[in-house]
C-alpha cells in the first residue's frame, strides 16, 4: 500500500445510481459510448479512466452513485447524457492490482486491512484507475 495525494482534474463522466452487481452492465453498456461522445467532442484525454464510488459499502446490493470518468484537458459546449466536472484532489490509500479485472476485490479485501491498521480515514468516496 501506498499513500499518495492525486490532484484535481477535468472530467468528461457518466452517473447512475447502482449496485456492485450491476457495476459491470453498467460499464459495459456506457463506457464505449463515453469514449465516442469524447472523440467527437474532439476531448484530449490527460489521464487514464477512473471508476469513482460515492457511498459503497462491502455488501454487493448496496446501491451508490458510480461515474465512470475520463480525465480530460477541458470542458467543451455539450447537450448530452454525459456531464464535466472538476475532480477534486484526493488524498488515497493506493495499491496495483495484477491479473484478471474479475478478481479485483481480492486486492481490495487485501487493501482495506492495510488502510485500516495505518490510521488513514477511510471516507464516502474511493476511486478505481484502469491503466
Amino acid at each position: 500500500m501506498e499513500v499518495k495525494s492525486v490532484k484535481a482534474r477535468n472530467i468528461f463522466y457518466h452517473s447512475e445510481v447502482t449496485t456492485m452487481n450491476d457495476t459491470h452492465k453498467v460499464a459495459v453498456r456506457e463506457i464505449d459510448t463515453l469514449y465516442s461522445e469524447a472523440e467527437k467532442l474532439g476531448l484530449k484525454e490527460t489521464g487514464p479512466m477512473q471508476f469513482v464510488y460515492h457511498g459503497c459499502d462491502d455488501k454487493r446490493d448496496t446501491k451508490f452513485t458510480l461515474e465512470i470518468a475520463l480525465a480530460i484537458d477541458q470542458e467543451k459546449p455539450y447537450e448530452g447524457k454525459y456531464k464535466f466536472k472538476e475532480l477534486e484532489a484526493f488524498n488515497c490509500a493506493s495499491t496495483l492490482h495484477h491479473g484478471d479485472i474479475n478478481n479485483i476485490g481480492e486486492t481490495n479485501e487485501k487493501l482495506i486491512p492495510e488502510v485500516f491498521k495505518s490510521g488513514i480515514q477511510i471516507t464516502h468516496q474511493s476511486r478505481e484507475v484502469y491503466h
